[in-house]
């Protein structure tokens, strides 16, 4: 059975500096999580990022990072990935940053 998240999805308050960050530049947060998920380069998907947020569909390189953080972690989809992406992917951008620092992983700057 899925474990529920540490973090909420609507929690990013919680930790000040990873919200502003997450509502700041949150393409830079998204590329930094993804290194720590899968290991993926950080400013190559921060540019992805970026360019398909212009255009509304971020959640193309977003949810399916989001997939393996919960697969690794074997965290309930709550909401789904694809509205959490989609619609509050700031939001789940700093909730899957959180998460991974509550589980241990630390960030290379």
């Amino acid at each position: 059975m899925a474990q529920a998240w540490r973090v909420g999805l609507f929690g990013c308050f919680e930790d000040i500096p990873t919200c502003l960050l997450g509502w700041c530049c949150s393409c830079y947060l998204f590329g930094q999580n993804a290194e720590q998920i899968d290991g993926s380069n950080k400013i190559s998907l921060c540019v992805q990022y970026a360019c398909f947020s212009m255009c509304g569909l971020c959640c193309i390189v977003h949810k399916p990072r989001r997939q393996q953080l919960r697969a690794t972690y074997n965290l309930a989809e709550d909401p789904s990935d694809f509205l959490a992406t989609c619609c509050c992917s700031g939001c789940a951008n700093c909730q899957e940053a959180r998460e991974m620092q509550t589980r241990g992983m630390l960030f290379n700057n």
